[in-house]
């Protein structure tokens, strides 16, 4: 009945688009007689056109000749105004025409195929058709097949529940089964967790018997022996971590502010003349201490086969430079007043009693006989001073340079 509805539905349509074809035919045909009708305005109009141009051409003539007036004039003018716009008017109707007639013919092409398609889907409707009249026998053949299987069946189903009931019993009985191996599992875990507490309680026991170093390294000093009594807070064991040794300084607090992490620092050994060697602050203790008034300083040394733990180091931090002069110590007179003088000799062998700023004296030893000292203000390189016999003398003396 579907089949058969769809067709007629089909059928309705292709009839829709003949008489649609047949309307577009009839507007295509209008327009093409519009297109006619507004080409012979269009010439009317061009003729109009070329009237009033002869028309003002001549009475331009007659105006320079002095027989018109220039309203007459202006009034052509107009004319060829209108004249133009005529024509104007009438190419762009033309123009519309020709567009409907397009239109129109599109319309055609489409009307066309619309039709083609209908008769397509009339031949596809009639084909369901068949196809659903043959689908009615076949569908009639298998509800004889469907009743004859579905004696089967039920015959099956009663078997089936037979076996179901028999199923029903064997799940109840398995059940049973189940809940006994759970308890036993239950009973089971317990005794995993139990001994499982236990491993972790002799573990943590085991762990507390080892030593671990919190790093590799080689042991300077063992304080503690097998059988010895201690605790957590106590040293066992003093370690030199891959071989890094370090240098403690005790600094004083007025010293304190000059020190950088990162500074480099000069390391020399009184003991042993081939130790010189640089090393760097890694660290400055936060806390300064209360008898000594000093923070220890640590200083990474390199590897170095002439070092050994336990020794005493000297090193030179380098906290600023300044450039100066030194001259003998000898050569410096203090003064009653404070200050302190130099002679410096001029190029007439006359002695200049120069007053100096003095800093401090350079000595690497207890000597003071051969000691240098700093000059910081009150002389210039290049300038000689007198050393030996400098306490005889005055300002303006001669004096004999002796080499």
């Amino acid at each position: 009945d579907d089949a058969v509805a769809a067709l007629k539905q089909t059928q309705a349509s292709r009839n829709d688009a003949v008489a649609a074809l047949k309307q577009t035919q009839a507007s295509r045909n209008d327009a093409l007689a519009s297109v006619a009708q507004t080409e012979a305005k269009l010439a009317e109009a061009k003729a109009e056109e070329e009237q009033a141009m002869r028309d003002f051409e001549r009475y331009q003539t007659l105006k320079s000749e002095g027989v018109i007036s220039s309203q007459e004039l202006e009034t052509r003018s107009t004319a060829v105004k209108t004249a133009r716009e005529g024509v104007r008017v009438a190419e762009a109707n033309i123009d519309s025409a020709k567009a409907k007639v397009e239109i129109a013919e599109a319309n055609i092409s489409s009307a066309k195929a619309k039709i083609e398609i209908a008769e397509a889907n009339v031949s596809s409707a009639k084909a369901k058709v068949d196809i659903a009249n043959s689908n009615v026998s076949s569908a009639e053949a298998r509800v004889e097949s469907a009743e004859a299987s579905l004696s089967s069946s039920m015959a099956q189903l009663r078997s089936a529940e037979a076996k179901v009931n028999s199923a029903k019993a064997n799940v109840s009985s398995a059940r049973a089964e189940v809940e006994s191996a759970l308890s036993n599992i239950d009973s089971a875990m317990a005794n995993v967790s139990s001994d499982e507490a236990r491993l972790e309680e002799r573990q943590t026991q085991l762990a507390q018997t080892l030593m671990k170093a919190p790093a590799n390294g080689i042991i300077a000093e063992r304080i503690a022996r097998v059988g010895d009594v201690t605790s957590s807070s106590k040293m066992l064991f003093s370690i030199i971590k891959d071989n890094q040794l370090e240098l403690q300084l005790e600094v004083p607090e007025t010293q304190l502010p000059q020190v950088k992490i990162g500074t480099k620092v000069q390391i020399t050994s009184d003991a042993d003349s081939r130790i010189k060697m640089s090393g760097i602050v890694r660290e400055i203790a936060p806390l300064v201490k209360e008898q000594t008034r000093e923070a220890t300083v640590k200083i990474d040394l390199p590897n170095s086969n002439l070092l050994r733990p336990g020794m005493f180091l000297r090193a030179t931090i380098t906290t600023a430079t300044n450039q100066g002069l030194k001259i003998p110590a000898k050569a410096v007179l203090p003064q009653a007043n404070g200050q302190s003088i130099v002679y410096v000799l001029q190029n007439n062998n006359q002695v200049k009693a120069v007053p100096v700023e003095v800093g401090k004296i350079l000595s690497k030893n207890s000597n003071l006989a051969n000691a240098k000292i700093e000059v910081k203000q009150g002389l210039k390189l290049g300038n000689r001073v007198v050393v030996s016999g400098a306490v005889y003398l005055k300002d303006g003396d001669i004096v004999k340079v002796i080499e």
